[in-house]
């Protein structure tokens, strides 16, 4: 189910991680709303170790701080995994 949604999660050349939405699903990073809860989700998620997020047109530049990015980008999969786990759950699926 997570690849209806999400097209990969990796990194760029700077280290920042790069999760890329489906186009079908776009439309919802460009509401600010979605982004500010975006923003504190990932801040909980990774706490001191956020720096920054970035919003593209399909898909989310997240930093980190630097040493971390293993780390991070391993906590944002499973946070995504068991998020759409919990969706699948409640749709019967």
């Amino acid at each position: 189910m997570l690849n209806n949604f999400i097209n990969f999660i990796k990194f760029d050349d700077n280290k920042r991680i790069i999760v890329s939405v489906n186009e079908s699903y776009s439309v919802y990073l460009q509401e600010e709303k979605n982004r500010q809860l975006l923003k504190k989700a990932l801040i909980d998620l990774l706490q001191d170790d956020f720096e920054k997020l970035e919003v593209g047109k399909n898909n989310c530049r997240i930093t980190v701080k630097a040493g971390t990015e293993s780390t991070s980008i391993q906590k944002i999969q499973s946070s995504l995994k068991d998020s759409f786990g919990l969706i699948r759950k409640f749709m019967g699926m």
